[in-house]
This record gives C-alpha cells, sequence and structure tokens, in this order.
C-alpha cells in the first residue's frame, strides 16, 4: 500500500520544487543562506500542498484516466486505490501543509488558503479552457513567492523574486503543453481541453517554444541584475541545453517531460545562487 500511495502521488518528482524553494528564500533572506528552521518548514509545506495537489488530481481525473489508454493502469481507475484512500492521502497533505504554514505563522499562515484553491482550480481548466496548462505554471510560480514570503515575513516582493517565479510560470506552462502531446488523440476524442488536442503536434511546441524562451529570457535578466558572473552564466547554459533538448524529436515525450524538463527547471532555478 505504501509503494502505491508513493506512485499515486508520484513522491520523485517532488524534489523538482526544492530549487525552486531554496532560490525563493535565498531572494527573501536578502540573498544569504535562510534560517534552517524556517527551511525545513518551507520544505514540509510545499511536499504537503504538493500531495495535496496531485491526489486533487488524480481524484478529478479518474473518471478520464479510465477512458484513456494511457491512463487507465492508474491507481483509482484500475481499482488499486480507494476514492476513500485517495481523499484520505490528499487529506492527510493538506494536513501537513497546514501545520507548516501555523508553525510558520505571520503571512504564511493567513495566505494558507490562496496555494490550495489554485491546486485545486488548475485540474479542472482542462474540461473548459485549452489555455489549462497555465494553471499548473500559476501553481508552482506560487511556491518561490510561497518562499520568499516565510523568510522575509513581508509582502513586499522584490524585482528578483516576480522576475524569478514569471521564469518558473513560463518555465512549467510550456513544459505542460509537451507532456499533453501523449494524450492528442484521446483528448480530441473525449473532448478535453489542451493544446496540442486544439493546434496539433507542431504548433503547439511552437507555442510552448514561446514560453521557454520568455523563461530564458527572464533567466538572463535575472542574472544580469543580479551582476552574474562566469559561474552563472554556466548555468545559464546547462538550462539552454535542456530546454533545447526538450525539442528533439528523437527523444521520447515523457523523458522530455521528466527528467528533461525537471532539469531545464532545476538548473534555471540554481543559476541565480551562482551570481
Amino acid at each position: 500500500m505504501v509503494r502505491t500511495i508513493l506512485n499515486f502521488i508520484k513522491v520523485e518528482h517532488t524534489a523538482f520544487s526544492l530549487p525552486l524553494l531554496f532560490t525563493g528564500a535565498w531572494y527573501g533572506a536578502g540573498c544569504q543562506i535562510p534560517d534552517g528552521n524556517i527551511m525545513t518548514l518551507i520544505i514540509i509545506a510545499a511536499v504537503g500542498a504538493r500531495i495535496f495537489g496531485m491526489a486533487f488530481n488524480r481524484i478529478f481525473d479518474r473518471h478520464l484516466d479510465a477512458i484513456n489508454p494511457r491512463t487507465a493502469g492508474r491507481e483509482l481507475p484500475s481499482g488499486r486505490m480507494t476514492l476513500g484512500q485517495a481523499l484520505a492521502v490528499a487529506m492527510g497533505g493538506m494536513a501537513v501543509y497546514l501545520a507548516a504554514c501555523v508553525m510558520l505563522g505571520g503571512w504564511c499562515l493567513v495566505l494558507a488558503p490562496v496555494p490550495l484553491v489554485a491546486l485545486l482550480s488548475y485540474s479542472l481548466l482542462k474540461r473548459f479552457t485549452w489555455l489549462c496548462h497555465l494553471g499548473i505554471g500559476f501553481s508552482l510560480a506560487q511556491a518561490p513567492i510561497g518562499a520568499y514570503i516565510a523568510v522575509s515575513n513581508s509582502l513586499n516582493l522584490s524585482a528578483e523574486i516576480l522576475i524569478f517565479s514569471l521564469f518558473v510560470f513560463s518555465w512549467l506552462t510550456g513544459a505542460d503543453v509537451i507532456y499533453a502531446l501523449l494524450d492528442i488523440d484521446s483528448d480530441r476524442r473525449n473532448r478535453v481541453f489542451s493544446l496540442p488536442a486544439r493546434l496539433g503536434a507542431s504548433r503547439a511546441q511552437q507555442v510552448a517554444a514561446g514560453f521557454h524562451m520568455a523563461a530564458l529570457i527572464l533567466l538572463a535578466l535575472l542574472l544580469y541584475l543580479g551582476g552574474a558572473k562566469t559561474l552563472a552564466w554556466s548555468g545559464f547554459g546547462l538550462t539552454v541545453i535542456f530546454f533545447g533538448l526538450m525539442y528533439l524529436p528523437q527523444i521520447p515525450v515523457p523523458i522530455r517531460f521528466f527528467p528533461i524538463a525537471t532539469l531545464a527547471g532545476v538548473f534555471g532555478a540554481l543559476a541565480p545562487l551562482l551570481a
């Protein structure tokens, strides 16, 4: 059962958000290493929120997953997990997240419902709009801002954290468009909204490339404002390489999304720390 739950929440994907959190916290601490206790609570909150969001994504999509050959083997449609168990996992994630927010206190506690609403909402967008991919980008873009607020206990956001969060938004939105290439036929057949289903694979990838070009421009601006030296620009170069790998047709789409898109975001998040 433990293995089933870990696979249900895709626990291995949680790792890619950690550099985003640390970079946000680093900016919140005035470009210094943040307090270890606060950083630990930030990570706990992020893990809880991700469990909550991922579980409800699977719950909301269970009927769609059952009629999609690629996803029919997932825990809920295959019967390896009951709806009650899935809800328990989701509520457990929310409890962990809220407990961490209580311990962080301040603005983290006041604003605690905001990420939960975003995480609940993005899974439903594919039923209404082709722009559903922006929902997951917006959800993750809140992570570095949340870490910044947790460390600084202030809503006075710096230009750097806003630019970095826009980088996160653009990176993940584009990556989600690429991920949706896997389900073009199923989405069209079942009237699920996505850019690949609407535009086709080629034009959808052009849209994703536009988001990723914006992400790289934002990252370059961030490094420039931070007076980046050679090491940081080397990190930027690695980021560019992984962004480019996402568009090689020889690489299967699942690998282009994970781990390649993940590594693009990780290197992008680490580059400002090297400035």
